[in-house]
C-alpha cells in the first residue's frame, strides 16, 4: 500500500523523506498528549530523528518486514498507521496507529484501519492481525472493538512506558473464509 485514497479528503501514503518536517511538526505540537501512550515520543527531539524514522520505515518496507503510511486528512498529515511487524511464516500482521488530537473523534482512524485490514487480508494475503493496546488506553481500544477484533488475553507488563510497565490487551482478527 504505497498510496490509498479512502475518500476525497482522506488518504494513506507511504512516508517519504519530504514528509519529515510536517510529521515532526505534528509530533512536536502534540508532544504532551502523544507521549501519554507512545514511548517513542521522548526520543523524537529533532527533525533528524523523524528523518531517521522515515528511512527505517522505507527499509522495512523494502525488506517486507513492516510497512508504515502517513495519514493525510484535508491535505495535512495527522497520524501514522501500518504494521509494526509482519510475520510472513505465520502470515500475521501487527497493526499499530496513532492520530494527532485535533483529528480524533472524526472516524478517521476507523476508516484508516478498515483500509489496512482490507489490504492485509486482500493484497498481502495475511491470515490474522494482532493489535496490542494498553489496558488503560480506552480510546485506542475502541478501534479494534468497533472493527470486529476479539480480545484474546491480557499481556502483563507488555511495554515500558516512560517510568512504568503497562499491560496490554491483545486483540485478534482472522481473515474471512474464502469461497
Amino acid at each position: 500500500m504505497l498510496r490509498h485514497l479512502i475518500n476525497p479528503g482522506l488518504e494513506l501514503r507511504q512516508l517519504a523523506p519530504a514528509d519529515a518536517p510536517a510529521l515532526f511538526a505534528v509530533i512536536d505540537a502534540h508532544r504532551a498528549t502523544l507521549r501519554v501512550w507512545l514511548p517513542w515520543v521522548d526520543a523524537t527531539r529533532k527533525l533528524a530523528d523523524t528523518e531517521a524514522y522515515i528511512r527505517t520505515t522505507q527499509r522495512d518496507l523494502a525488506d517486507s518486514r513492516a510497512f508504515t503510511c502517513g495519514i493525510w486528512s484535508a491535505g495535512r498529515i495527522v497520524g501514522v498507521i501500518g504494521h509494526n511487524r509482519i510475520d510472513w511464516a505465520q502470515r500475521i500482521g501487527f497493526p499499530a496507529y496513532w492520530l494527532s488530537p485535533e483529528a480524533e473523534g472524526k472516524g478517521i482512524m476507523t476508516a484508516c484501519c478498515r483500509a489496512v485490514i482490507d489490504h492485509a487480508f486482500g493484497e498481502m494475503q495475511l491470515s490474522r492481525l494482532l493489535i496490542a493496546v494498553a489496558t488503560d488506553n480506552l480510546r485506542s481500544q475502541r478501534i479494534p472493538e468497533k472493527l470486529g477484533f476479539v480480545k484474546l488475553n491480557t499481556l502483563k507488563k507488555a511495554e515500558w512506558l516512560h517510568d512504568r510497565h503497562v499491560d496490554h490487551f491483545i486483540y485478534s482478527l482472522t481473515a474471512p473464509k474464502k469461497g
